[in-house]
């Protein structure tokens, strides 16, 4: 599913921004353009604040410092809007004078300003989420590994009975062989249905994760030791995350390969297309982990960006 994440490369090249767009390059080719009125710093920020701009978060940050703002190239693919301030936080800055926009303009700006604001999400919100997301991450992950050696024993179940055939006669091993490869290729079928099942809930969740955690690290103040134990926190539950998923890939890239080697052994048609289709389920999981293993490596790169290196040791889980 996720196969091209691997070559792309999601790290700033340039920015510009025009009156009505922000345009944002990326280092692998593409080109990202968003309506200017979702982010209403940029909007009413001069035209030397837009581009005081520099790179963060090991290249997967924009920062504008006149303004306080911050974004990055993951919510800008998603077309989410940038993480709002809070009030204490944010910098004060000019508008652009009324001779630069007929009235008819503002009041559109501004309709479109309010409207984005009512569906901007708070700290309280991010952090939520961002909880209820890794549970649910976590438990599908467990699933996974669950279900795979659930399905592990079945197969090996049904080889160690297909060897004990040879020794019968022809005739009988024949049908028997038969049932039996039609019972594998059911028990193959059925466990494929459970993991794409799981497969948009993962990738969903493994989304939800990342502008939570992404939001929570713009939120946080390097100032404020509360703000820099919750960062550790957020930093060691990333490093949990990551070994959790590491180890299932592992496992996973096993499996598959097995069933890949089942396939080869062309045996009957029926198994073919089961184990086909389990390879394919296998390999979904195997992509989304690897969106996991991104995306928990960008919020770290953007975590050192702002608060400096961690402690070594908040990172033996690594």
């Amino acid at each position: 599913m996720h196969i091209l994440a691997l070559a792309a490369d999601e790290r700033v090249a340039d920015v510009d921004i025009t009156e009505d767009e922000l345009i944002v390059r990326l280092m692998d080719g593409r080109t990202i353009s968003v309506p200017l009125v979702w982010y209403p710093r940029l909007l009413h920020a001069t035209e030397e604040q837009r581009k005081n701009w520099q790179i963060i978060g090991g290249g997967y940050g924009i920062h504008w410092e006149d303004i306080d703002e911050d974004l990055s190239t993951e919510g800008l693919l998603r077309g989410a809007p940038a993480p709002r301030q809070t009030l204490t936080k944010s910098k004060s800055f000019p508008l652009k004078s009324q001779d630069q926009i007929s009235n008819e303009e503002e009041g559109i700006q501004e309709s479109a300003i309010e409207e984005s604001l009512e569906h901007e999400k708070g700290l309280l919100d991010y952090l939520v989420e961002g909880e209820e997301a890794g549970r649910e991450l976590t438990a599908i992950v467990e699933t996974i590994g669950q279900e795979t050696m659930k399905i592990t024993a079945r197969i090996e179940q049904h080889t160690s009975n297909l060897n004990r055939l040879t020794i019968k006669p022809a005739g009988t091993a024949a049908r028997d062989y038969r049932k039996i490869i039609l019972l594998t290729s059911s028990d193959m079928n059925t466990f494929s249905k459970q993991i794409e099942n799981l497969l948009p809930k993962f990738e969903k969740n493994t989304q939800l994760l990342e502008e939570s955690y992404s939001a929570i690290v713009s939120y946080a103040n390097p100032e404020s030791n509360d703000d820099v134990s919750q960062i550790l926190g957020l930093r060691n539950s990333l490093l949990e995350i990551s070994n959790i998923v590491r180890q299932t890939k592992e496992s996973t890239i096993a499996f598959r390969d097995s069933v890949i080697a089942i396939k080869g052994q062309k045996l009957a048609i029926e198994l073919n297309k089961a184990s086909t289709r389990q390879a394919r389920a296998l390999d979904g999981v195997i992509s989304n982990i690897e969106l996991v293993e991104s995306f928990a490596l960008k919020v770290m790169f953007f975590i050192d960006e702002k608060f400096g290196k961690m402690p070594a040791s908040e990172d033996k889980a690594e």
